[in-house]
């Protein structure tokens, strides 16, 4: 059956993927549109022998799930059946209908501010303000049939100290609760920290599910923290993937001497995520595991190096981690697979690997060569750039290379002059399957004295 709705569209900032961007408080006037819409998914969890399950109009559902900043709907051609966001903005009602088209339910972000960013949770009026913009959205979008939980806020505890933040978590919870029994509530830690898991044991009792965002070098201990802390809900893993750029220390030879950091192949990579999701994911659905997200289904907008996680490209190719996922959700991995640059050892930069500390003089000329195969033997185009250390184009995503360093940019084996500045580059090699829209990539670090 149908049912109407009035759509109040809020004016958020623009948060892509990550938890440093910020929405400004009070909301900008509202304005109605009348829609058609089906009735909403209503969503329950329940343990059955010991085991927590989500139940989606009454049928077992386990989360097959994409972070995502970019290509929302597509995670159901690969499996996927969730695909999260983290916060309110101008293209909320479009990634929901879109998602709901494609069959797939949405992990709702609501955005809160963080201690760590400027916000004081001993300011009743700001947390009044936003427990009212959360309850807005809430309002706005409960209704809607892609709605399959609601997720309170994205490493709001890093580096905190405040714990009036968990009163405020809770708030909103118990708020939800009462606007929209159809749908579980969440909040996503940066960690599997036990302290505080426990704090929302004790503050945040509202909070159905726990989620987590943990990368590969934390990700197997998450079970044993939550059984520390005495954790007795369902839980899930809400960002993972291979060791974060962050994480670099117990990998010396990844770091180079003048602080630039050694990076997998895309190849690499995507066994990371394969190993993750079925090692430590739903090898643990009997222990409370009731889904995952990957991490990032899109391409980075912000961070140190903006080719270190990205399932895509900005063309939209696709890199292993998607064929990977693929396999992990359904068994079965698609039918033309990615282009392989099978590790570290197969791009090379005047003979060196990029582990190797690679410096080379202003202007001087270079070679760099990549050794790259198909498993489909599908013809590969090559496309090479040189960037600088940290730079970025006007969106924060990865910029084009250099201009007039390269001799020819689409071959496998390349020459190339260095850059005239002093500093730190990244030398990027995408290896493109242009047929099916699969790409391969790796990166050598270099320095110019």
């Amino acid at each position: 059956m149908k049912i109407y709705h009035a759509i109040v569209y809020l004016l958020f900032a623009v948060l892509a993927n990550s938890c440093e961007n910020a929405f400004d408080y009070p909301i900008p006037p509202n304005s109605f549109e009348v829609v058609e819409t089906d009735p909403p998914a209503v969503v329950t969890l329940e343990q059955q022998d010991g085991v927590w399950k989500m139940f989606v109009d009454g049928e077992e559902f386990y989360v097959k799930g994409v972070a995502a900043n970019n290509f929302h709907d597509k995670g159901i051609q690969y499996g996927a059946n969730t695909v999260r966001t983290y916060g309110v903005n101008d293209s909320t009602r479009a990634t929901l209908d879109k998602a709901y088209a494609a069959g797939m339910y949405v992990n709702f972000g609501l955005y809160i501010r963080r201690e760590t960013d400027g916000f004081d949770y001993n300011n009743q009026t700001a947390v009044d303000q936003q427990f009212q913009a959360m309850r807005e959205a809430v309002l706005q979008f409960k209704d809607h049939p892609a709605i399959l939980c609601w997720s309170i806020g994205n490493e709001a505890e890093a580096s905190y100290t405040n714990t009036k933040l968990w009163t405020a978590i809770n708030d909103i919870a118990t708020m939800i609760h009462e606007e929209d029994p159809n749908h579980p509530t969440t909040t996503t830690l940066a960690s599997s920290n036990v302290s505080h898991i426990q704090h929302i044991i004790q503050m945040a009792p509202e909070i159905d599910i726990l989620s987590v965002n943990t990368y590969a070098p934390n990700l197997p201990g998450v079970l044993n923290n939550l059984a520390t802390a005495g954790w007795q809900k369902p839980y899930m893993i809400t960002e993972y993937g291979p060791r974060g750029t962050w994480q670099m220390n117990p990998e010396p030879d990844r770091i180079l001497n003048w602080g630039a950091l050694v990076e997998q192949t895309s190849t690499e990579k995507a066994q990371i995520y394969l190993d993750a999701y079925q090692n430590h994911i739903v090898a643990n659905r009997q222990q409370g595991c009731i889904g995952s997200f990957v991490f990032l289904w899109g391409y980075q907008l912000h961070g140190e190096v903006l080719t270190w996680y990205g399932m895509f490209d900005k063309q939209g190719n696709t890199f292993a981690a998607v064929d990977a996922m693929q396999y992990a959700w359904t068994g079965s991995y698609p039918t033309n697979r990615a282009p392989v640059i099978q590790d570290r050892s197969k791009i090379l930069m005047n003979g060196k690997r990029a582990e190797e500390n690679i410096t080379v003089s202003k202007n001087s000329t270079n070679t760099a060569t990549v050794e790259a195969s198909d498993p489909d033997n599908d013809p590969l185009t090559y496309a090479w750039r040189i960037i600088k250390e940290k730079s970025a184009a006007a969106d924060g995503s990865l910029p084009n290379g250099i201009a007039g360093l390269i001799t020819d940019a689409t071959l496998p084996s390349i020459s190339f002059n260095a850059p005239n500045e002093t500093g730190g580059y990244r030398l990027i090699i995408f290896v493109i399957d242009q047929n099916n829209k699969k790409a391969a990539s790796a990166v050598i670090p270099f320095y110019v004295e």
